[in-house]
């Protein structure tokens, strides 16, 4: 229950360390050749959150900088 509670608190939180790439301005389509989003499930996201939090922000940086890149919505 718990973690039921504090886990959209923590992955809110990750998405701070991924602010980095606010700052960049898009490069145009060719920034995107070869970019996809990686999805996870929530199963996956719990597993990080527990084992790996850095390797979550990774992923969360990524989907930020293809998302401001105009990569995807």
């Amino acid at each position: 229950m718990a973690l039921a509670f504090l886990l959209p608190c923590i992955i809110a939180t990750s998405g701070c360390g991924a602010m980095r790439w606010m700052d960049q301005k898009p490069a145009g389509k060719s920034s995107c050749a070869g970019w996809n989003r990686i999805r996870i499930k929530p199963e996956t996201a719990v597993y990080l959150v527990k084992n790996d939090f850095s390797a979550g922000i990774d992923i969360d940086s990524h989907n930020l900088n293809g998302q401001n890149n105009g990569c995807w919505k």
